[in-house]
């Protein structure tokens, strides 16, 4: 009878250890320091993040590159809720999703503000590291980007006559990234990452012909991407982060399908350039399930902010100015 109670006892100690939040056997492991972990999240460890950033310019690019200030008055602030997901599906292979939800607000010199918050394009995607040595790691990702955001504007659409903003393109797009990164000792590593994504045309509702808009198409510009970042650990819970963002986007192309399938279509002038964009960081990391982080960036040189500013369309024609950003990761 007593051996039978013992089994039992040891039986129910081992169900109620096991869980969602419990160390499992299968996992791999996890790096204590954020400049020894590799480019995927090890296998079995999932991750959830929230991040919030937010934009607020007072100021334009032309279209030799010039920022220029806006008339007093004028602001336009663009912030983002992201929710992220990170699993380890096997050692060499991670799956994320990301979503983000889009405030975008502009306040006039004259009258009431302008202000529109929904749900923007959501992210997919996986990364590939194709060998397991350390410290040093290689990887490849795939990211499949699709239209969730809003795509409609109220009022005509056009530069006068914008009632609120769109959250997204509206297009699908599909990125191929190269990632590297180096560890050059316990305290210092550096990454890099080169990328080209491919942004399929489609119809969407904001096309603008004369004054209006109509169901014409959009065939955005592809881009060429570029990141370079160095991440220094203080210890075991605080490492500092500089980052380099760039960016080239082709032109822009606008128009409506014709006769027998054809498409009519002609550039956006000026829609093409450059952008770069300086970012400092750092990380708190209480023990290495979680990671708390802030984030300051500028862009340092941009192409012309204006032809797609008064849809509210970042990604197209990002604004200048001071952005921030603060969020939390948890790992089990």
């Amino acid at each position: 009878m007593v051996r039978a109670i013992a089994i039992l006892m040891c039986a129910m100690s081992s169900v109620s250890t096991a869980g969602p939040f419990t160390p499992k056997t299968m996992q791999g492991e996890l790096a204590v320091s954020e400049v020894e972990r590799t480019l995927v999240v090890p296998k079995g460890w999932l991750e959830f993040g929230l991040m919030v950033d937010t934009k607020r310019s007072v100021t334009y690019r032309g279209s030799d590159g010039v920022e220029r200030a806006h008339p007093n008055g004028f602001a336009w602030s663009h912030s983002r809720l992201w929710l992220d997901v990170k699993q380890g599906f096997s050692p060499r292979v991670s799956l994320y999703a990301k979503l983000p939800i889009v405030r975008s607000s502009l306040q006039p010199v004259i009258g009431r503000p302008t202000t529109t918050m929904a749900m923007g394009d959501a992210h997919t995607g996986l990364i590939y590291q194709p060998w397991l040595a350390s410290p040093h790691s290689v990887a490849f990702s795939v990211d499949l980007k699709s239209p969730s955001g809003v795509e409609w504007t109220e009022g005509t659409g056009a530069s006068g006559d914008t009632q609120s903003f769109l959250t997204g393109t509206g297009l699908t797009s599909l990125a191929a990234f190269t990632h590297v990164k180096g560890v050059l000792g316990p305290s210092v590593s550096t990454t890099a990452a080169l990328g080209y994504i491919r942004k399929f045309p489609g119809v969407v509702g904001y096309v603008a012909e004369v004054g209006g808009f109509g169901n014409g198409v959009l065939n955005a510009g592809d881009e060429v991407n570029l990141h370079v970042q160095m991440t220094g650990q203080l210890g075991s819970r605080i490492w500092l982060r500089g980052k380099a963002d760039y960016r080239y986007l082709t032109e822009t192309w606008i128009g409506v399908n014709g006769a027998l399938g054809s498409r009519i279509m002609r550039p956006v002038r000026h829609s093409a350039g450059g952008w770069l964009v300086g970012e400092a960081a750092v990380g708190i990391e209480p023990t290495n399930r979680w990671t708390i982080e802030m984030r300051v960036n500028r862009d340092l040189m941009g192409g012309d902010s204006r032809p797609f500013a008064h849809l509210g369309l970042e990604e197209l024609s990002p604004q200048p100015g001071m952005g921030i950003a603060i969020g939390a990761v948890s790992r089990w």
